[in-house]
């Protein structure tokens, strides 16, 4: 019965495979066995302990899973696990020559997964948006403007054209002979231009084409006014790291082919915990950085663990 199997010793009570239910942290010193071991954001252990003294341990936060052996101390107060996993480290990114370049493609990503306002080629992921976003800015603001309305030729202007554009130094000028006090005052200036040009100007303010960015239209009016032709992007392009789109859009903006790659590495793992409790479905330890066969040092973590089988 159960306290006959109480009476088991450690060695055949700790045989079986167990859960973590409790992981307390009870020290602050850095222990490079804690981080490896312990280190994850969802921490859920599972042993297997079997009798040939080999042991199956299973960060199931990680998914890493390390394999080893087991022992105790001659007291059986102190359990150590020597374990070793093997994981790969990556993705990471290269071109055809073998060139890093993971620092690039992660900047790349880090902007894509920013929500952005973003212009393409149709029909690509070709970017040309810093091109776009001065003709965008300004059909989404009211302005005012003049435009040309016959008197003396001016330039090569038509009847009708917006000639704002050209005005700056007419006002300049015009303030420079008196004839105007500033570049406010538009009536001065449409008179002035006639007195001192023979050019016949009207002023009118012009409203915005378009209300934003999300504005539907956008695309539309930009074509209309400008000839321009382009796919509007409104978003967060890639969702994670890893996502094929960034692959693509460093190959369509800079011709650079990544390819990833991972990195295999071995994780060796020398855990001592202190026992506090081993009975039939219940373990309770405390892991410590150091031991020497004697003195225990610097608790780290206080473990709770039930058998499942």
């Amino acid at each position: 019965d159960g306290s006959l199997l109480h009476l088991r010793s450690p060695e055949k009570r700790i045989l079986g495979i167990w859960e973590s239910v409790r992981v307390q942290e009870v020290g602050v010193e850095s222990d490079t066995n804690l981080t490896e071991l312990l280190g994850s954001n969802n921490l859920q252990l599972e042993l297997e302990f079997r009798d040939d003294e080999a042991v199956t341990v299973h960060n199931l936060g990680d998914n890493i899973v390390y394999e080893g052996d087991w022992l105790f101390n001659e007291d059986f107060s102190v359990l150590q696990l020597n374990v070793t996993a093997a994981e790969d480290l990556g993705p990471f990114y290269a071109d055809a020559a073998g060139t890093d370049f993971s620092s690039y493609h992660q900047t790349v990503a880090n902007q894509l997964m920013s929500f952005d306002t973003l212009f393409f080629v149709p029909g690509t992921v070709v970017s040309i948006t810093d091109s776009i976003v001065p003709y965008a800015a300004m059909i989404m603001s009211a302005y005012t403007a003049f435009s040309y309305q016959g008197g003396n030729a001016f330039y090569d202007f038509q009847i009708g054209d917006d000639v704002t554009a050209v005005m700056a130094d007419f006002i300049d000028d015009l303030i420079a002979e008196g004839l105007i006090s500033n570049q406010d005052d538009i009536e001065g200036i449409i008179q002035g231009m006639l007195s001192e040009y023979g050019v016949e100007l009207l002023f009118q303010s012009i409203e915005a084409l378009v209300t934003g960015w999300d504005d539907p239209t956008l695309t539309q009016v930009l074509f209309n006014e400008f000839g321009i032709d382009a796919d509007l992007f409104v978003g967060t392009l890639a969702t994670e790291s890893d996502d094929a789109i960034i692959l693509d859009y460093i190959l369509s903006n800079e011709g650079l082919l990544l390819t990833p790659f991972f990195l295999e590495e071995v994780r060796t793992i020398n855990a001592y915990w202190k026992i506090l409790e081993l009975e039939l479905d219940d373990m309770q330890a405390y892991q410590f950085r150091e031991y020497d066969g004697e003195d225990i040092y610097d608790y780290t973590y206080l473990l709770r663990f039930e058998k499942k089988d």
